[in-house]
This record gives C-alpha cells, structure tokens and sequence, in this order.
C-alpha cells in the first residue's frame, strides 16, 4: 500500500523534459545501445571502421556526472546553462575490463 503512494508522489514531482520543445531551444537527449551486436561482430566492425574513417572531432563535453548523482545532473541540464555535451557515467571504464 504505502509503497505504491511513495512511487506514484515520486512519479508525479520527478523532473520533465519538453523532448518535442527542446530541438527549438538547441537541447537534445541523445543515446544509442549496441548490445544486441554483442554476438554479431561480422556486422559490428565494418560499422565501427566506417566510423572511425570519418576522423571526426569528438565533441565538446561541458560537464561529467556519476550516474549516482544523475539528479544533479538533470538539474544542471533543466537550467540552460550547459555548453557542449552532460555525459552521464554508468560505468567508468577502469572499473570493468574488456
């Protein structure tokens, strides 16, 4: 019971973003997943080395947050007052090996 009412007046005052407004105000939420390539890296690599042919510049990154303080990070971007990319960290990459 309790429980229920906490998730729904968590649900109502989480924090919302206009998706539809936000290319207007030159914001955008962006991300891809390619985990179900894991097992396909015949169509992976030509993917990849197409890409990485391109040279291109890697983007500006205005602000890095730990995924436990994504919060912090959804207020800073709410507020307008980011430059270049909010990058969310799930998983910092020393902390796991390939």
């Amino acid at each position: 019971g309790l429980e229920w009412v906490k998730l729904a007046w968590r649900w109502l005052w989480r924090p919302k973003l206009d998706l539809l407004g936000m290319p207007g105000e030159n914001k955008g939420i962006f991300g891809f997943n390619l985990i179900w390539m894991f097992d396909r890296l015949d169509e992976l690599e030509p993917l990849i080395d197409s890409m990485l042919a391109l040279e291109l510049d890697a983007p500006y990154v205005g602000h890095v947050f730990d995924f436990a303080n994504l919060p912090d990070a959804l207020r800073m971007f709410q507020s307008g007052r980011t430059q270049g990319k909010v990058v969310i960290e799930v998983m910092k990459s020393e902390d796991y090996e390939i």
